[in-house]
């Protein structure tokens, strides 16, 4: 298999399209077929009467519309769930999680890692070093965009996801963590298989009601994994730095008051 180079500059690129624990050839590979599509419907579309009625929007005024319309739920799922949050830890002071900490996203209103086709919640720190992505993370497929891959047509979608790829950093000492988890939350499904060894696992929630699920998380499923974390004494997996994750949601928050 060739062997590419690329600058840490177009690796934080690539990085920016990555989905869930995406690898860089995974990002490459979807960048390149969707220009290639766009190519294809360019050279074979047929050419569009220019002849406009008194009610007929024009095209690209009714795409920005859409555009923009589509991008402000993005923004309010985000708010909702920022708040949702916010108020869930005033409940519970010793509560955090950790939103974006920096990008264009963040100054437009997407409070937390992802895109328009999903978002991650993180309460942990340790990092899947061969993906450069979170080894667990609650998610929310905001669009069925990724969702046709996996088989699943519900909108919104939300999931644990946990990743633990051979050959990244603390690979095999987290090994056991990720397990534990399985066996104790039980219900999830192999996601990726690398060189014929599990790497991604996935555990859906049955309510489209995003914040229902992210409730049940909170209140079920994350006492179990905090356990789990707290005896295992991971170096690398452990519950979120206090400091680090108020100091980013308290600017989240000065950002969302002032707007």
């Amino acid at each position: 298999m060739p062997v590419i180079r690329i600058s840490d500059e177009l690796f934080s690129r690539l990085e920016a399209y990555a989905v869930g624990f995406d690898t860089p050839s995974a990002v490459i590979e979807r960048l390149l077929n969707e220009h290639e599509n766009k190519i294809n419907n360019t050279t074979t579309s047929k050419p569009v009467s220019t002849v406009k009625t008194e009610n007929q929007p024009n095209s690209a005024t009714y795409g920005q519309q859409m555009t923009t319309s589509f991008k402000n739920e993005i923004t309010k799922i985000h708010d909702e769930i920022f708040q949702f949050l916010l108020n869930y830890k005033k409940q519970y002071p010793d509560f955090y999680f950790m939103p974006r900490q920096k990008g264009e996203r963040l100054e437009n209103g997407y409070w937390f890692p992802g895109d328009e086709n999903y978002l991650v919640i993180g309460f942990y720190t340790g990092a899947d070093t061969f993906n450069k992505t979170p080894n667990i993370t609650f998610q929310i497929y905001l669009s069925d965009f990724y969702l046709k891959t996996l088989k699943r047509k519900q909108v919104p979608t939300s999931v644990i996801q946990l990743s633990n790829t051979p050959e990244s950093s603390g690979w095999l000492s987290k090994k056991p963590v990720m397990e534990k988890i399985i066996e104790k939350l039980g219900g999830f499904e192999v996601n990726r298989t690398t060189n014929g060894i599990e790497a991604r696992w996935n555990r859906y929630y049955d309510s489209k009601d995003y914040l229902k699920c992210l409730e049940e998380f909170l209140t079920k499923d994350k006492p179990v994994i905090d356990d789990i974390i707290k005896k295992a004494e991971n170096s690398e997996i452990r519950l979120l730095d206090k400091k680090k994750s108020e100091d980013k949601i308290n600017k989240i928050n000065q950002r969302r008051m002032s707007s």
